[in-house]
């Protein structure tokens, strides 16, 4: 993550999780995505495809505990990872509910 621009590493400890769904970003375009640790003002996602760093997306994001939820964030990082993008989203706002019911 650049530290320079956020200020910060993390603010609130990840958890893990088995998260699907989608994201939108840069002019309408969409890809699956999974979600594989979140935390309430951040998510480590893959995708098949690199996302932009510092570009904005939303995503729509459940699991067998939950049904969609949207948030919205911006990309941090993202590296090629055995073929897959993996990226670090932060959050825009502070996820509203406990995050027991996601992981």
């Amino acid at each position: 993550m650049n530290e320079d621009l956020y200020g910060y590493r993390r603010a609130y400890q990840r958890f893990a999780c088995f998260l699907k769904g989608t994201c939108e970003y840069s002019g309408g375009k969409s890809q699956e995505l999974s979600c594989n640790d979140i935390s309430y003002k951040g998510a480590g996602i893959i995708t098949a495809e690199p996302l932009t760093i510092n570009s904005n997306l939303k995503m729509q994001l459940s699991n067998f505990k939950i049904g969609p939820i949207e948030v919205e964030g911006k990309v941090c990082w993202c590296n090629n990872v055995y073929g897959k993008w993996r990226a670090g989203i932060s959050f825009n706002k502070i996820l509203p509910f406990s995050l027991e019911k996601i992981v």
